[in-house]
């Protein structure tokens, strides 16, 4: 959790770094270049005044052009003078004062942000504070101040928000002084079911407990200032007075897919914390309301029921997990803390953008470290990669402990296949957010491209990007699970999740050897391979008892498999379908390949073909999906990829020879065909697999595994009501 904080707060960092050096304004480029264009004439005229030397005579006697040496140290202040008098003065270096009030500004706003938050959000919602013993409800504030007090949390003060019917809770605030607001809908909660009462407020507790709120409301004050000086970049770039604004222009777009990647992951991080306070919500022994077999119950039919009111996108990036992901991680713990694939994707994203962001401004950062004294002349280089540390190893970090409870939550080394098909969806998921990290760049300013890619390790095996990168996810990805199946395999002392973060930090070290000091890239490389050949030996030497580690639960909801979504159509039209389906699926394979030997370096090309590729994927997913709302949702998301394809498509033909909506409109009707096409495909597929599905479906499962529950019983369309279906209807 902390560490994936501080990878977000160094992004930040490192995006406001970037904006400091292109925000010069025009005046300044103007002296520069004035002072530019005079300097050498001035000095050419000079060193005419001066007297001749002997090697100039000599010269002078053997060509009939003198070519005047350089002025020596004697004549320097001479030379200081004359430049004064004859060129304009040249514009004062301020990089670092841009730099330190870009940093000033993200952190000082967000330390300001985040003490205003709590403030803010009761003067927003129109909070009543109840307090116990007197006042409105003052049994509410006894009962949250009491489970607190149970829980060893300290909390400040019990808010209720009149104006929300739901019956929900929220815990925020700042440090030490931290707040737990009610939904008006949890007084008639906990005056007919204490139980489901007790369990959401524990659950608000255990944010607290786990410190992830101080975290979150600090990310996301950082990340609010960050806009705020995003906008001012930009506002400043199309105000005419930007130096070159055309660049910073570019990088304000850049640095606005950093922004929407990083709340991306933000959200990511929220998913899982959300899964740890479920967790610490039914842990322990009894209390006055129930035991926790009973709050475990109790917290699973609140979800049902959250659900069925909110109905629920299953968007990947929401704040809160889907149902299916909540109940089984409800089941299993131990699935709490697992990397999923977005986040492996997006760890990848952010910290190789962020590096290229960086590293396009390392020359200028070199410069401005050599006027401080920092650093000496024989350091200037075009690409800085020292510069790339801070960046992979807060993400090598969040990947090592990612990988570790992973592979504890499927099963470890008795895991099988479950194991090693996860470890492959990752690494591909990796691999799919460095390629686009590194494509989504802008030009830089000083320096090629070129030399940053050669600076990488895989870079002496092959000259092909797409290929080192997906070697660099493979192996990171191998010597990792290697670490945490060794550790899962071989009894003894538990490893820390930390130990396997230390060693990801290694591993993302080598990502970049020209960063590592002077002669220890061989070290580290040897104890990285070292480290990851130990494990794979420890794995064949296991010591574990049988069943020890719990069976990997697959997040589907237990509910029966149906036949609904067969299609429509049959005989010619199905194998038209068929056809053009195969089609774009192999047409996908052919981006995908292409992808692995060259990634494309404009963004709007990386987008459409990562677009079709997706589309292919998710589209196979749909066939093989488990039940009828899987299959639709995973359809969903096919046509999302394909629009977004089709729609970069479009903009990146825009600035070709033949734009037009005559262009739009062809590819809008593809588009369409192949969407309906591909449906009625996948369709036929999962009839096929649940042919015989509907006639040995079980009855429906309760809302959870643990023991048997009646629903109760309500009127149509409210939460406690949940119409019953059969085998065949529609869900």
């Amino acid at each position: 959790m902390f560490v994936r904080a501080l990878l977000f707060c160094v992004a930040l960092a490192a995006a406001a770094v970037t904006i400091a050096f292109p925000a010069t304004t025009s005046q300044e480029d103007d002296a520069s270049n004035a002072y530019s264009m005079c300097w050498p004439g001035a000095v050419r005229q000079f060193q005419l005044t001066l007297p001749m030397s002997p090697v100039e005579r000599e010269i002078l006697l053997q060509a009939p052009v003198w070519p005047p040496q350089p002025v020596g140290d004697k004549d320097g202040p001479a030379l200081k003078r004359y430049l004064e008098e004859h060129c304009p003065a040249p514009p004062v270096p301020r990089g670092e004062f841009r730099v330190g009030l870009a940093l000033g500004i993200l952190g000082v706003g967000g330390f300001v942000l985040y003490w205003l938050s709590p403030y803010w959000q009761i003067l927003r919602h129109g909070l009543l504070r109840l307090r116990p013993g007197s006042g409105y409800r003052p049994d509410l504030a006894d009962a949250v101040f009491r489970l607190a007090d149970d829980a060893g949390v300290a909390v400040q003060g019990v808010l209720l928000n009149p104006d929300d019917y739901t019956s929900n809770a929220v815990a925020f605030g700042h440090w030490r002084r931290r707040h737990i607001e009610l939904a008006s809908g949890m007084a008639k909660r906990f005056d007919e079911d204490p139980d489901t009462f007790e369990v959401v407020v524990r659950h608000e507790l255990g944010h607290i407990r786990h410190r992830d709120l101080d975290t979150t409301q600090g990310v996301t004050a950082l990340w609010k200032a960050f806009i705020v000086l995003l906008g001012a970049a930009f506002c400043f770039a199309v105000s005419g007075d930007a130096g070159d604004g055309t660049y910073l222009l570019r990088l304000s777009f850049h640095l606005a897919l950093l922004v929407c990647l990083l709340y991306a992951a933000r959200n990511a991080f929220l998913q899982s914390r959300e899964l740890h306070a479920d967790a610490f919500a039914v842990q322990g022994g009894a209390t006055r309301t129930g035991r926790g077999e009973d709050r475990r119950r109790s917290l699973d039919t609140f979800f049902v029921d959250l659900a069925a009111g909110r109905g629920g996108n299953g968007l990947p990036f929401g704040t809160h997990p889907a149902l299916q992901r909540r109940r089984a991680a409800l089941r299993h713990p131990a699935l709490a803390g697992e990397l999923s694939i977005w986040e492996a994707a997006l760890t990848g994203c952010v910290a190789l953008l962020a590096v290229n962001l960086l590293l396009g401004d390392s020359y200028d950062i070199m410069l401005t470290g050599l006027r401080l004294g920092l650093l000496d002349i024989d350091t200037l280089r075009p690409v800085y990669t020292w510069l790339a540390l801070p960046l992979l190893l807060p993400a090598g970090a969040v990947l090592g402990a990612g990988i570790r409870h992973t592979v504890t939550a499927w099963g470890g080394a008795r895991g099988g296949r479950a194991v090693m098909g996860r470890l492959a969806l990752l690494a591909l998921g990796l691999y799919a957010g460095l390629c686009a990290g590194c494509a989504l760049h802008p030009s830089q300013t000083y320096g090629d491209r070129s030399v940053q890619l050669r600076s990488m390790w895989w870079s002496p095996v092959t000259d092909s990007l797409g290929l080192g990168l997906a070697l660099t996810a493979a192996l990171s990805v191998l010597a990792l699970a290697l670490f945490a199946l060794a550790c899962d395999a071989v009894r003894g002392p538990r490893v820390a999740s930390w130990w396997a973060g230390a060693y990801g930090v290694l591993v993302t070290a080598t990502w970049f050897p020209t960063a590592l000091p002077d002669g220890s890239t061989p070290y580290v490389r040897g104890v990285v391979i070292g480290i990851a050949l130990l494990g794979g030996a420890l794995l064949a030497f296991p010591r574990r008892q049988p069943g020890s580690t719990p069976a990997p639960v697959r997040l589907v909801p237990q509910e029966p498999v149906t036949r609904t979504e067969a299609p429509s159509v049959t005989g010619l039209r199905l194998l038209l379908a068929h056809a053009v389906t195969a089609v774009a699926a192999a047409g996908a394979v052919v981006v995908a390949a292409r992808l692995l030997v060259e990634t494309p370096d404009a963004p709007l090309a990386l987008v459409a073909a990562s677009g079709l590729v997706c589309y292919a994927g998710v589209l196979a997913g749909a066939a093989a999906a488990p039940h009828d709302a899987e299959f639709r949702r995973r359809i969903r998301y096919a046509v999302i990829c394909l629009a977004l394809s089709v729609g970069a498509a479009f903009l990146k033909a825009l600035g070709g020879v033949s734009p037009g909506v005559e262009l739009g409109l062809l590819l809008s009707a593809a588009a369409a065909g192949v969407a309906v096409t591909g449906r009625i495909s996948a369709s036929a597929v999962y009839a096929f697999r649940h042919r015989h599905g509907a006639a040995t479906a079980p009855p429906a499962a309760g809302p959870s595994d643990v023991t048997a529950q009646p629903r109760p019983a309500g009127p149509r369309n409210k939460p406690g009501h949940r119409r019953q279906r059969t085998p065949g209807q529609h869900r």
